[in-house]
């Protein structure tokens, strides 16, 4: 069978009008000329300066590092001019935010920081501690109380230099009264709320597109804040489609593979809001720094942050992917969307979908419960076909709600299939072939209950991206004798009858950097090339003639699973006289994102491509 390279050529365009980006807007706009346009995000960076030393209000934890002692002041100012010029020089500008204990200092020593950066293009905003500006018992004041100490803290801001008007703030605040106490001081943009004190973010607040919430939120009620109220004060701008365990665990992260390790983290979400925005709607993402906060090597300062401008960020700009925004240019690209689509809810393209049943328990390995979300779809009287989702995330990370997979959620339960997506046992505390003993019992789970769900046991595919790739790889190739059908319902086989494989890696005994030796010894418990247990993990290795049917999805350009992984499984497939079929996306990288172009086969045609190989060989 022909290996299938689709290129499909399409002019890029803008999201809707762009303001702020000028002549760029209008040079693009007249070089569509009717051609479809391709979603833009529209990409920050945030600089919070925390409250170090005793704020305006007169608290201070007491303790800690102080603006007010020693050369720290002077210190953080000369990092975050640093960050300015990285920034400026890669043609971005920042959103910083600060508070009274540095805009009092700054007024003392008739520091000008905040003034010259502004001149410079960068947006002067606040960050707020309701702690550290209002005491431990905030939630019990009112709002006014709440919009004069914000309105204090703004003008403190002012004092120290900056002119414009401060729009935006940001702040994990539990207060149910946020939303009209900020709109009383004037401000009327935030993001980057997390709960104070879990230092988590809900997963209904991520994604690309702004909304404006109906209320303000609550540690236990997040329900309204989620809302979209076209007629709300505050614009929200969500910090990308991350994934909120590994955001939650930043610190963790950082101690655990140093600076390097979160900027990874940050490439990962990128990978995933860039798949996740939309033509038609506003698309954004962002992330923060704190001065002094990654400065590495003190002979190239901040040398990670610019190596992500450079390696990551400057192709997408340069592929019309990308343009550099403000906090406050975002939310005004927003504005102008909602007056050209009146009645639209922004929140419509990204609403996660409900499973109808969440966190079911499929199996239980070593103690250990597993969790599945069951999709139903909808009017279907007779036995359906069933999906098996399984999530990415190097084998020692993601979620069944994550992932590049999840995009296609949508449209395969639209074409009437069940779909299971599960979670897995991670490593490093479970080392393999755990994860592929996870995803077989789950095959097996759904064989077991066809009655209980309505679907046909004979009729049941798999897919998954990158280490959901190989894992679904390796469902669809290795038959009893690998051993891995251990724990529940083992009177069922573990066998499918269609496997799509995204970007999975296929040749573990290759050195490539989605399989660099650290990773290996921590999910396989060596980084021997030529172990037993990294050739039985390979796909390759069990390819054979009555393999399930395959449709290959691979990005030509992918850094961190070679396309010539997915060419190398393909030849094994068509020698062996498996059904098969590659597809090498143009200017893809890893999980589809685009570099130097813009995808072809687009996202939603690679959907396309998925729902009708599934119809082909399970209906």
């Amino acid at each position: 069978m022909l290996i299938h390279i689709v290129r499909v050529s399409v002019l890029l365009g803008l999201v809707s009008c762009l303001p702020f980006i000028g002549s760029l807007r209008a040079e693009v706009l007249g070089a569509m000329d009717g051609a479809l346009a391709e979603p833009v995000l529209l990409f920050g960076i945030g600089m919070h300066i925390e409250p170090l030393g005793r704020t305006a209000q007169g608290y201070f934890s007491g303790g800690g590092p102080d603006y007010r002692q020693g050369p720290l002041f002077e210190r953080h100012v000369q990092d975050i001019l640093a960050v300015a010029r990285i920034v400026e020089a890669h043609g971005g500008r920042m959103t910083v935010q600060a508070q009274s204990p540095f805009t009092q200092v700054a007024i003392e020593k008739s520091n000008t920081i905040l003034k010259d950066l502004e001149s410079r293009g960068h947006e002067i905003a606040l960050h707020f501690h309701e702690d550290a500006h209002l005491g431990r018992n905030s939630e019990g004041l009112g709002v006014q109380a709440w919009c004069t100490v914000m309105q204090e803290e703004i003008s403190y801001i002012q004092r120290s230099g900056a002119q414009k008007k401060i729009r935006y703030w940001s702040g994990g605040n539990l207060y149910p009264g946020l939303l009209d106490a900020a709109s009383c001081a004037g401000l009327d943009v935030m993001s980057d709320w997390k709960n104070p004190r879990t230092q988590s973010t809900d997963r209904s607040l991520l994604g690309v597109h702004p909304w404006r919430p109906a209320g303000g939120p609550s540690e236990t009620d997040l329900s309204k804040f989620a809302t979209h109220d076209p007629n709300g004060k505050i614009i929200f701008l969500p910090e990308g489609a991350y994934d909120p365990e590994k955001f939650a665990r930043k610190r963790e992260i950082i101690a655990q593979g140093g600076d390097q390790a979160w900027f990874e983290v940050l490439r990962e979400a990128l990978e995933r809001s860039l798949a996740s925005a939309r033509a038609d709607r506003v698309n954004v993402f962002h992330f923060t720094v704190h001065p002094g906060e990654f400065r590495g090597d003190f002979a190239r300062p901040f040398g990670v942050i610019e190596d992500f401008l450079t390696n990551v960020v400057d192709p997408l700009v340069k592929a019309g992917k990308i343009h550099w925004a403000t906090f406050s240019q975002m939310a005004d690209e927003f504005i102008a969307w909602e007056k050209a689509n009146p009645g639209v809810d922004p929140r419509s393209a990204q609403q996660p979908l409900r499973p109808t049943e969440p966190d079911v328990t499929y199996c239980v390995m070593n103690g250990v419960e597993l969790k599945m979300d069951i999709y139903r779809p909808r009017g279907s009287a007779a036995p359906t076909p069933a999906l098996l989702y399984v999530h990415g995330g190097g084998w020692t990370g993601g979620d069944k709600r994550s992932g590049a997979g999840s995009l296609d959620f949508a449209e395969l339960l639209a074409r009437g299939y069940l779909i299971a997506a599960v979670n897995y046992r991670l490593a490093p505390r479970y080392k393999f072939p755990a994860m592929i003993e996870d995803v077989k019992c789950a095959v097996r789970f759904l064989k077991a209950n066809a009655e209980r769900y309505n679907l046909n046991s004979n009729k049941i595919g798999a897919w998954g991206g990158s280490a959901g790739g190989h894992l679904v790889a390796l469902l669809g190739t290795a038959d009893e004798t690998a051993g891995w059908d251990v724990g529940q319902y083992l009177e069922q086989s573990s066998r499918v009858q269609a496997v799509v494989d995204m970007f999975g890696p296929t040749d573990l005994t290759v050195l490539f950097e989605g399989a660099n030796p650290r990773l290996m010894e921590q999910v396989f418990g060596t980084s021997d090339r030529n172990s037993e247990i990294l050739k039985r993990a390979s796909p390759v290795n069990w390819v054979s003639s009555d393999d399930s049917p395959f449709l290959i999805l691979h990005g030509e350009r992918d850094p961190l699973v070679p396309v010539s992984q997915s060419q190398i499984f393909y030849e094994k497939l068509q020698a062996a006289k498996v059904p098969a079929t590659l597809v090498i996306v143009k200017n893809a990288g890893h999980g589809f994102v685009p570099m130097g172009g813009p995808i072809s086969p687009t996202r939603q045609e690679l959907t396309k491509m998925m729902g009708d190989f599934f119809d082909q060989y399970l209906k």
